[in-house]
């Protein structure tokens, strides 16, 4: 077997502290709305789940305990991943305010 050839990439990218701290909190925007459409489509996922029951006459306890289960993961996991972009966006205001408290000084 023979080492992959990686080429020498050297990229030109000059980005501000200023214009890092936008991307970073654009970031966490963008973060909020995917979760806000994971949950809207797990809201529906439910939905279609109790319309579905009321028109079926074989289903047991377990199919619901399943389909709790799928839920309640899904929004732990959700709810893991907002504290995670929460501390993010916190530290990314201080790091703002950091940045606006030097402007202010060197003035």
């Amino acid at each position: 077997m023979s080492q992959a050839n990686i080429p020498n990439i050297t990229p030109d990218i000059s980005v501000t502290k200023q214009q890092s701290l936008h991307l970073l909190l654009s970031s966490v925007a963008l973060n909020e709305l995917a979760f806000s459409h994971l949950i809207n489509a797990e809201a529906e996922k439910l939905q279609a789940f109790v319309a579905f029951t009321n028109e079926a006459t074989c289903l047991e306890t377990r199919d619901f305990i399943q389909m709790n289960k799928a839920v309640s993961t899904l929004m732990e996991d959700l709810t893991l991943s907002q504290w995670l972009n929460l501390k993010k966006l916190d530290r990314t205001i201080a790091l703002l305010s950091e940045e606006h408290f030097e402007e202010n000084c060197e003035e």
